[in-house]
This record gives structure tokens, sequence and C-alpha cells, in this order.
């Protein structure tokens, strides 16, 4: 574009390594199908003086920001909703960095994200379909299907990084998050606060006081390199209950992994992670809805970067 001015486009396509073919998404339908997206990410950026202004489908500042070692795996001890970092019809302005501090506003389109919650990659709950009408007691009749709106603050100084940002999201739910990391060189210190100001309920299941309670949560995480390998420990905790019955759920995890390079581009990992929650049913806490469900988890893989 000249004059330092930079014009770019990013396309990420994704498949399932066990068939060759397309992953199942959730654009166009609730049940979702096979090939249904073209490209996972798809995204057009404009580089001025003035910052950068980036629109389309991306992992957007909150999802791109290194603040958790287990990053959006089952077995993280993340305390925030992992799958708003990464959405349909998003339009986000960077700043420049000045002395360190980039400033970031985020705004995603319901109507590009409305099936977003019908399986589990949704990382709501696996009956979701944001499109519906709105069943539950304590929020709005638009909170199914209201455009996200993000603003947040970045800051750098050599070995330290942090992040602060609030978010209303697609859910009409209000939260804030400050998380910060410090590089020491043997090992890289994560620490979290996060902040969920409503209560998230879903579907008919407000009636009967499930799903995921207001509440504040912390963690705290670390990362060792050792020759090709990474050892990772983190540990998360609430500090209320989240069931909306105010029966006694607050949550305590902890999580274990370890990965190898096989190459630059190859490495094989293990991960593990212990959840206890307080609740023993098998409803409201203990769905897929933030990995607070009660239990073991484990996952080996192997992941290649082309």
């Amino acid at each position: 574009m000249g004059q330092g001015n930079k014009l770019g486009v990013t396309l990420q396509t994704r498949f399932d390594a066990a068939t060759a073919g397309n992953k199942t998404t959730y654009v166009n339908s609730a049940t979702g199908a096979a090939g249904d997206s073209v490209f996972e990410q798809s995204k057009v950026t404009a580089d001025t003086a003035y910052g950068q202004v980036a629109v389309g489908r991306f992992t957007n500042a909150q999802g791109v920001a290194d603040l958790h070692p287990f990053e959006d795996a089952a077995q993280t001890t993340s305390p925030h909703q992992a799958v708003n970092g990464r959405l349909s019809g998003q339009f986000q302005y960077t700043s420049p960095s000045f002395a360190g501090a980039q400033l970031w506003v985020l705004n995603a389109k319901a109507s590009s994200n409305k099936y977003m919650g019908s399986g589990t990659g949704g990382g709501y709950d696996s009956t979701w379909v944001l499109s519906t009408a709105n069943l539950a007691t304590n929020a709005g009749a638009d909170s199914r299907h209201t455009d996200l709106r993000a603003f947040g603050l970045n800051y750098a100084n050599g070995p330290l990084f942090v992040q602060v940002n609030t978010m209303t999201d697609l859910l009409n739910v209000r939260s804030q998050k400050i998380g910060a990391t410090y590089d020491f060189g043997v090992a890289k210190l994560y620490v979290n606060n996060y902040n969920q100001k409503d209560n998230l309920s879903y579907n008919t299941a407000a009636a009967s006081g499930t799903g995921l309670a207001a509440h504040k949560a912390n963690e705290i995480a670390v990362k060792a390199p050792y020759g090709k390998f990474n050892f990772m420990v983190g540990y998360l905790k609430s500090s209320d209950n989240i069931l909306l019955s105010g029966a006694d759920s607050k949550v305590q995890k902890q999580a274990y992994g370890v990965t190898y390079d096989i190459t630059k581009r190859t490495q094989v990992m293990a991960y593990a992670s212990n959840t206890k929650n307080g609740d023993t049913s098998t409803t409201g806490a203990n769905v897929n809805n933030g990995g607070f469900a009660n239990g073991h988890n484990s996952f080996v893989g192997l992941q290649h970067s082309f």
C-alpha cells in the first residue's frame, strides 16, 4: 500500500486427521456439517501508523494472549470461556504501542455466531442454539442473540506481559479478566483472575436452577523448559459456588502436562487434570461447561505446524 501501510490476508483450513475430510462446523445449521466452513480462519488486516484493523473469523486479542500454558484444552486451568477467543463476523482495532502498552477493541456479530452453541465445540453447552428464544429467567429476551463487545489493554516490558479486559459476550454475560505472565528464563509463571458478573443460564434449565452462576476464579500455573521437554502444572480455584441453585459447588482443579519436541515443527504432548466441584449430580456443573465437570481427564496427542 506504500508509506509503511500494509494489507494482509490470512486463510486457514482444518481437516480431520482420521478421515482427511473437513472438520464438522456449525456455521449454517444447528446440527453441523463437515465442510460447512471452507476456512477455519479468514482474516483481512490493514496496518497503518494509526494501528491495525482486522475483520473476519480469526483468533482475537483475547485468544492470542499467552496467558494459559494449557491453552483451551479440556485439561486447562484457565478460568474463562475460551470459546470467545475466536468468533465469526469480528471487527478488531489494535492501537500502536505506547511505552509497551496497546489498546484493543473487539466486536463480533451475533448473527454470524448464532449456531455456535451447538455441539461440544461451542464451549458453553451442547444443547444450546443461540438463535432460539431465550427462556432463562435471569436475563433479557435478547440475551441469546446480542453482539459480543470487548476492550482491553496489553502491556509488555521485557519478561513481563499483562492483559486486562472486559467483555459482554453473545449471551449478554459480563466478565472481567486480569492476567499476567513473567518469564524467569528457567520457568514461566502465569497468574489470572476472572470475574463473571452475571449468571449464565441456558434454555429451560434456569427453571431448575442449573447453569453457571456468577463467580470469581483464580489460576496460577508454571511452565518450565528442559531440553526438548516442556513441563507444565496449573491450579484453578473458584471463590464462589458455580451452581445457580446455590449448592456447594466451589471448583478446585489441578492440571499436569508435558510436551516433547520431536522436530522443530512436530510435538508430542500428554495432559491430565483432576477436578472437584462439590456437586455429585449429573447436571449443572457436571456438563461440558468451562471444564468444571467433576473427575479425571487425560489426553495424549501429536501436533505438527506447517
